[in-house]
Parts: C-alpha cells; structure tokens; sequence
C-alpha cells in the first residue's frame, strides 16, 4: 500500500513538472489561427450555443474532443493565447502518461519499470523548432491520440470481457467524431488485426472487436447526421483523394523527413551543430529501437504468435505513413502533424519489444550495455528538459498588428485568415476580426472556421481591415478600395497593411457561407 502511494505521489509531481516543461516549449512558438479559431469556437460551446451554430469549421472539427478540453481551461484562463498553450501541454503529457502505461502492460517489477523508460525515453523531449510546433501548439492531430491511446489500454487490459468492444466502439467513435484520423489509424487497424487473427482461433471475441471497429464508425458518422439534423455546425469532408505514382517516392522521402521531426531525429535550425549531433543520435536510438519493434512485431503477426496490441500497432502506424504516401494529405515538415499518433504508438511498441529484453534474469554484456544507454539517454534528455529554456515568442501570429489595433482603440474590423481570429484571442476579444479572403475582385468571407454573426452589421461596426502583404491569396488592398473606395488611413505594421475606414464595412458585405 505504501508502494503504491509513493508512486501515485511520483506520478503526480512528475506530471506537474511534465507539465511545466512543455508549457515552456509551447510558449516558443506563437499561436496561430487554427488554434485561434478553436478557442473562440471552445468559448462559443460553453456560452449558450453548445451545437456551434453559425459556424463553419475546419475539416477535422475536434467538436467533443479538444473543444470541450479547451472550453475546461477557458474556465481558468479566460480566452487567451496563454489557453491555447496551456492546453498543448496538458495534452502532450497525458500522452506521455497515457503512453507509458500501455507500455507497461501487464509486466511488473523490473521489466514494469524498464518498459515505461523505453516509452518515456523516446516522448520526453520534443525536437524544437517545427516538433515544438507540431507537438505542442494549436490542436492538431495530436491530441486525436488521447482517445486512440484509452482504446487501446482497453484492448489489452480488459481482455475477453463481454463489454471490451462495446467501449473500444464508443472511444474510437469519440474520437472519430472530433477527427476523422482515427478511423483510419483505429477502427481500420483494430478490424484488420482481429479479422486475421479470428480466422484461426477465438473467432467470437476477435470478430466481436472487428464488430467494435465497425460500430466505432458507425458512431462517429450517425453524430455526425444527428449534428446535421438539429442545425449544428457545418464542417466540409478532407479532401483527400488517390496521389499520382509518380508522385509516390517525392511523397515517401518527405514522410521520412516528417518522421525524423516527430521523433526527433530531424532538427532542421536549431541549437549549435554539436549539441544538434549529440540529442540527434540519442533520438535516432529510440527511432532505430522503435524501426526494429515494428520488424520483428511484423513477422510474428504473420506467424500468429504476436500479441493482439502489437499487431494492432504496426498497422496502425502503416496505415497512417502509408496515407501520407499514396494520398493527396498535405505532405511537408509541416504537415508532420498529420502523422503525430504514429509517435506514441512507436513509443508504446518499441518498449513493449525491448522492455522484455532489457530485464531479462541473466543479464549479458549486451543486456547491460543496453540498460546504460537508456539510463544515459534518460539522464540527459531530463537534464536537457530541465535546463534548456526555449526563447519565448511573441503570444500570437500577427502580434504588432493587434497591438497596434489595440494601442488606437478599434475593436471590430476585417481581416486575412492568419490575422483575424488570432487577433481577436491575443487581445482578449478586445479586438474582434472576422476573416475573410479574396474572391475576384472582392473581399467575401472566410468559409473556414468562421461564424456568421461575425459579419452582421446591426450587430458590429467593422472599421478596418487587415491584410498579409505576403499572402495575397487572402485577400489585398486592391480589393478592399475597389469595394470601399481608398481607405481614410493606411498604416503598414511589419508584414501587414492596415487600412482605416469611416464607414461600417459590413454594409452590403457578402454573406456568410454558413
């Protein structure tokens, strides 16, 4: 008993400290108007419109998963971009959490203990630069690996209960309501994995769980009709087709670059180049640890002596890398979100292969030697957590722009997408910017993550409008004086043309798409 209090008291001084950590990581980034977006659409939830009403989200609405995260925080932090921060980090370390338990499995003792270092090891420390900003910023794919991670401790705690599918469905399917993702990397595996392994022995639980697979998705798609029915939110389909082959090896040389950043191995501009070698290589020992968990778990699945979990693992981790290859998903450093859960999941199945290994009772050269380069890899990723300040960013993309808005006293007006709803979060909603972009010669709203009300002129009074002098696409100065005639003042902030005008903007302004 006192065992287990002195643990469940490690625990939660780590976690705080876990805690503490990544949130000094996600303040080295801006936020953006993704994570912007979320938190208005958080606030808007908690605050009389629970459907979303009005809005147009993105293609991965994250309605009942990190909205509902973000609207908890809110009750603390009020909307700022201190919350979009906050919950990157409350994220990532019940990930690391939630990671290390299902490494841990059933084992006890040594090899318990073992196993949680491998997993812990390979997700301590996120690769600054685009990792800090993939791992630890506005909701992404990452956080989707919460509800991937809660089924899969389900699959391997609660084996051969009658209401293990029954729970998987309802976690995949939650998580599917909120991000597609999860179909693909949860319920498409999870049938795969039980559908082989049914054909040989234990076929009702195994074809019970392929059932669950598929129930999971009809949960996610019936929420979706339901939320359709009653008038909710609007959120269009990812545009995702089939990519062209020859478009295939440029596709599978950036998804190894991309897997480089979430593990870390890949660390493109930062630090000085030998500290860059030294944590590279202690990275690329996770990576490689992880590389041959997957190849060894790979041949026993075909030769049916793999566990249900792992098997389940390397075809969720194929599935994920192999959609970025062959499909039309966005595929660049940036787009290493796309491939966050794949992270975890590598973590959990590389300490699952070595954890054995590393507490074997007759320890040879090998064993030890392998005990001390996790032991070191630990030491100096924790050293490194600990020491290591990132430079703190300024709170929000577009930040001169609001301080100059905030500094005149406006508080309603237009905006480019990247400099619209990040605003409007990083002064408080003291400065309230509807997006939108061009189209033609005009200005029409933003249909992405946006609400009507945003443009409806007896209710606000739009007296500026921002642009992106880089990002024409969004919008130009042109357009707004072919609309409004040439503006009262115009005043270049940095990148951004801010343009003063006496008249309500939002008269005869185009209507909201949603």
């Amino acid at each position: 008993m006192r065992q287990r209090v002195m643990i469940g008291i490690g625990c939660a001084v780590a976690a705080v400290g876990l805690f503490l950590a990544y949130l000094r990581m996600a303040w080295a980034f801006p936020i953006n108007g993704d994570g912007a977006s979320n938190a208005l659409q958080a606030w808007d939830m908690f605050h009389g419109n629970p459907l979303l009403r009005g809005w147009a989200l993105s293609d991965v609405s994250f309605y009942p998963t990190e909205l509902v995260q973000y609207g908890i925080v809110q009750w603390f932090t009020g909307v700022s971009a201190g919350q979009v921060h906050v919950t990157a980090a409350i994220t990532y370390t019940m990930i690391v959490f939630l990671a290390a338990v299902l490494a841990k499995g059933r084992s006890t003792g040594r090899e318990a203990w073992l196993r949680v270092g491998v997993a812990v090891a390979i997700l301590l420390l996120p690769v600054p630069g685009t990792g800090y900003q993939t791992l630890l910023s506005s909701p992404n794919h990452t956080g989707s690996a919460v509800p991937l991670l809660l089924a899969w401790l389900v699959l391997d705690r609660l084996r051969h209960r009658v209401w293990t599918p029954v729970l998987i469905a309802l976690l995949l399917g939650w998580g599917a309501m909120g991000d597609p993702l999860i179909t693909f990397v949860g319920a498409v595996p999870l049938a795969v994995v039980c559908a082989y392994r049914g054909l040989r022995a234990d076929r009702i639980y195994e074809f019970s769980l392929v059932a669950g697979a598929a129930a999971s998705v009809l949960v996610s798609r019936g929420f979706r009709h339901l939320l359709d029915a009653v008038g909710a939110f609007q959120s269009p389909h990812p545009p995702i087709e089939l990519a062209p082959l020859s478009d295939w090896p440029h596709r599978a040389w950036m998804t190894a670059r991309m897997v480089g950043v979430i593990f870390g191995t890949h660390r493109p501009g930062w630090h000085s180049p030998a500290l860059e070698l030294v944590l590279s290589a202690l990275h690329l020992i996770g990576f490689l640890v992880a590389l041959a968990a997957f190849g060894v778990t790979l041949v026993r699945m075909v030769r049916r002596t793999a566990e249900r979990l792992d098997s389940v693992l390397i075809v969720a981790i194929a599935c994920d890398l192999g959609a970025e290859i062959v499909s039309t998903i966005s595929v660049d450093l940036m787009a290493a979100r796309e491939i966050a859960p794949v992270l975890p999941m590598s973590a959990v199945l590389a300490a699952r292969f070595a954890g054995p290994w590393l507490a074997r009772g007759t320890a040879d050269a090998r064993v030890r030697a392998g005990r001390g380069v996790l032991a070191g890899v630990l030491a100096v990723f924790l050293v490194t957590l600990v020491a290591y300040s990132p430079p703190r960013a300024d709170p929000s993309e577009a930040q001169e722009a609001a301080d100059y808005l905030r500094e005149r006293g406006l508080s309603y007006g237009l905006g480019a997408y990247w400099a619209s709803n990040n605003i409007t979060v990083t002064t408080e909603r003291k400065v309230t910017v509807a997006p939108v972009t061009g189209g033609g010669d005009r200005l029409v709203p933003f249909c992405w993550q946006s609400k009507d009300t945003m443009y409806d002129a007896a209710a606000h009074d739009a007296r500026f409008v921002v642009f992106e002098k880089d990002r024409p696409f969004y919008g130009t100065p042109e357009q707004a004086e072919h609309m409004w005639g040439p503006p009262a003042e115009r005043h270049d902030v940095g990148k951004y043309a801010i343009l003063l005008y006496n008249v309500n903007l939002l008269e005869g302004f185009p209507p909201h798409c949603g």
